[in-house]
């Protein structure tokens, strides 16, 4: 009777496996293939205007050291700062500066003017090495861009006080790119993303239950493949000199080289 029991027994272990279900192995989220990221600088420069000047001095009049020269009130104002530039280069070129009526010459400041230009297009120079497609179109799209500029003009008039003669004239115009004689440079990232990790998460968490291991038992599951995508950040400008504020910005250092460019002119002997 023993005997028939355990006979029994190991019958019904033999049927509960026989309808134990087989399940397919758990599938593992492949890795992530490598991103690719990319920081491209795209920079922008156009042909410089070279420096318009222009100095006539007349023999009438030799100008020596230690003659006394008087900056006229009367002509167009000039900053604190600007005055002091003015008659420390004078002082530079061996001239007494005085406000003595009695002074040998009189200089006049004859135009000083700032002339807003219309805007000036900077075309790309060609990015160095080779980029991602995306990226080359982008740097295409953006072939040009536009930035402000003004012309600042200056003139002078040196006047023999005794005879009222002109002994020198002289003028200068320059424009903001040409003094700021600089690139601009903008930049952009471009960062490879992965645009359907959710998917694949969702896809190996349902093939991993119990219900979709058993019916995919001897059977080939094949996880989607990681689609590559491009985030790209919006162009920030690095360096150089634009903006209509930041040529604003830069027109009293424009002037201050103006007036040091004309004087270096002027002939004492």
């Amino acid at each position: 009777m023993q005997k028939l029991s355990v006979l029994g027994i190991g019958i019904l272990f033999s049927s509960a496996c026989s309808f134990t279900p087989q399940l397919a192995p758990e599938l593992s989220v492949p890795n992530k293939p490598l991103l690719k990221k990319e920081i491209v600088f795209l920079t922008y420069n156009a042909e410089q205007s070279p420096l318009k000047i222009k100095s006539v001095q007349l023999p009438a009049h030799p100008i020596h050291q230690s003659d006394k020269v008087r900056i006229d009130s009367k002509s167009l104002q000039l900053t604190g700062e600007q005055k002091h530039n003015l008659e420390t280069l004078l002082t530079e070129k061996g001239l007494i500066v005085t406000d003595n009526n009695n002074a040998d010459y009189v200089l006049t400041v004859q135009q000083f003017s700032v002339n807003k230009q219309p805007d000036l297009e900077l075309p790309l120079i060609k990015p160095q090495g080779q980029t991602q497609q995306k990226a080359a179109n982008l740097a295409k799209a953006n072939s040009s861009i536009a930035c402000a500029n003004s012309e600042v003009k200056i003139s002078f008039r040196l006047n023999h006080r005794k005879s009222a003669d002109v002994v020198w004239i002289s003028q200068a115009g320059l424009s903001s790119h040409t003094y700021i004689n600089q690139p601009v440079v903008y930049k952009f990232t471009q960062q490879q993303i992965v645009t359907n990790e959710q998917n694949i998460l969702d896809f190996v968490r349902k093939q991993n239950t119990e219900e979709a291991r058993k019916e995919r038992f001897d059977k080939v599951v094949t996880i989607p493949q990681y689609q590559i995508g491009y985030n790209t950040s919006p162009l920030t400008k690095v360096s150089g000199i634009c903006s209509a504020q930041q040529v604003s910005s830069i027109t009293s250092e424009i002037e201050t080289h103006l007036i040091t460019e004309l004087i270096a002119k002027l002939k004492v002997q």
